[in-house]
């Protein structure tokens, strides 16, 4: 089914969620652009209205994942679970080493390495991209500020179709700057840490990857993922 709304935002104008962004524009294999209206990552939607449900469903989107852990989502759950017309999982996609994701704000925390925890946990992964390859329409994936968990599925994404490490890191570093006027003002000091998204963070990620796996291909054959699975994750993202 064609989305009601047709025009292709970056990030699209809602009034209670402020980094739902589109994967949409970015020059991928043989300079394919990625399709629009396929891949949301977003931020906590909680708050978000129910003409912001609506636009999203116009939109196109069909499915949502949770990336948070349970008790994060049972504290600010995600209203698109509620819409009988969206597929809904939750797939707490984090470790044991840091089950609280507040860990992350204490001074010296390495966050890349969170993120390297991440991309090793592919039982994570393989529920994640299972859930993503048996959809057909438009897929939101979130987690609670939407660029942690959320930025590494986002990387794994936009690498299997081949767009450019400085693309990724990009569009990674950019949550920062949507989410700085309506997160940082509720944040003690203390977590300030938690809306930073340092460049490096995603380039050391990205260079673990590549130095362990070989390629974002090698890597999703690694997690269990036939060549066609590969074709068929990149059929969905890329433009003929």
């Amino acid at each position: 089914m064609r989305p009601k709304i047709r025009q292709n935002f970056v990030r699209l104008p809602l009034d209670a969620a402020y980094n739902v962004r589109d994967l949409g524009g970015y020059a991928g294999d043989n300079k394919k652009p990625t399709k629009f209206h396929v891949f949301l990552r977003s931020d906590n939607p909680s708050n978000m209205t129910k003409e912001d449900i609506q636009y999203l469903k116009d939109y196109g989107v069909t499915a949502s994942i949770d990336l948070r852990g349970r008790s994060e989502a049972e504290e600010n759950p995600n209203p698109l679970q509620y819409e009988e017309d969206i597929n809904f999982i939750n797939i707490p996609f984090i470790t044991d080493g840091i089950m609280d994701v507040r860990k992350a704000a204490v001074p010296g925390f390495h966050v890349a390495g969170f993120y390297w925890d991440l991309i090793d946990s592919h039982d994570l992964v393989r529920q994640i991209f299972d859930f993503i390859l048996a959809q057909k329409g438009c897929v939101h994936f979130h987690c609670s500020a939407g660029k942690d968990r959320t930025g590494v599925v986002a990387m794994l994404l936009l690498g299997i179709c081949g767009v450019a490490k400085e693309d990724i890191i990009a569009t990674y570093q950019v949550s920062r700057t949507y989410l700085k006027d309506h997160v940082e003002l509720h944040l003690p000091p203390e977590l300030m840490n938690l809306n930073y998204t340092e460049p490096e963070w995603m380039e050391e990620t990205y260079d673990f990857l590549m130095n362990k796996y070989g390629s974002f291909e090698d890597y999703f054959l690694t997690v269990g993922y036939t060549q066609n699975d590969i074709k068929k994750l990149r059929k969905r993202l890329l433009t003929k």
